[in-house]
């Protein structure tokens, strides 16, 4: 297992593609910053209803991290609310999948939310993201190829393999594990994404 921190200084707030918001880029696999990426996870703050920005190729991975929560409709802006069902979007444990190309409505509940998201080009990826709201010590292990682990509120650690010795994550950065990791988290909130390749990443 190897491990990358991130620290909040290293986060980029970037422009929606559709310019309707910001967003703040936690992590890619971009080669410079700007640049071209196959993965993503960001925060993305949504104070009103809005629509979302389509993104061909890439499934996307939703959840609400900040906020009382976000209802989603599909269809264009003018869609109105009796025509459909609002899709409830999760503020704990799994997050909604869906693919970047379809066409949402995103409706805050109360005064805005702040919702973490994973994007995955799915040729070369496939994933998950989840949120863990944990009042006591838990712990999490991962075997994916690649683990985000970003700590809102509390902190967690890794346990050492040798020497007893942990690696600590204080509130507010962020982890990238390559390989099989244990996570233990005290008291707090806590976003996890797992990428796995699909074996096509040349």
């Amino acid at each position: 297992m190897s491990a990358k921190f991130l620290h909040s200084s290293t986060y980029r707030r970037v422009p929606w593609k559709n310019g309707r918001g910001t967003t703040l880029e936690i992590a890619t696999d971009a080669a410079e910053p700007g640049g071209p990426w196959s993965w993503r996870l960001s925060l993305a703050d949504v104070p009103s209803r809005a629509p979302f920005s389509e993104f061909p190729g890439i499934d996307r991975h939703l959840a609400v991290l900040d906020g009382l929560g976000m209802k989603l409709y599909r269809g264009e802006a003018d869609t109105t609310e009796a025509a459909q069902q609002p899709i409830a979007i999760p503020r704990e444990g799994t997050a909604f999948a869906f693919a970047g190309e379809d066409v949402f409505i995103g409706e805050p509940i109360g005064h805005g939310v702040r919702d973490a998201n994973l994007m995955l080009d799915r040729r070369r990826w496939r994933g998950s993201l989840e949120v863990l709201r944990n009042a006591s010590e838990c712990s999490v292990t991962t075997d994916a190829d690649l683990t985000l682990v970003y700590a809102a509120q509390g902190t967690c650690f890794l346990p050492a393999e040798r020497k007893h010795e942990s690696l600590h994550l204080s509130e507010g950065s962020t982890v990238l594990l390559e390989g099989q990791a244990t996570i233990v988290a005290f008291s707090g909130t806590f976003v996890v994404a797992r990428i796995r390749s699909t074996g096509n990443n040349s």
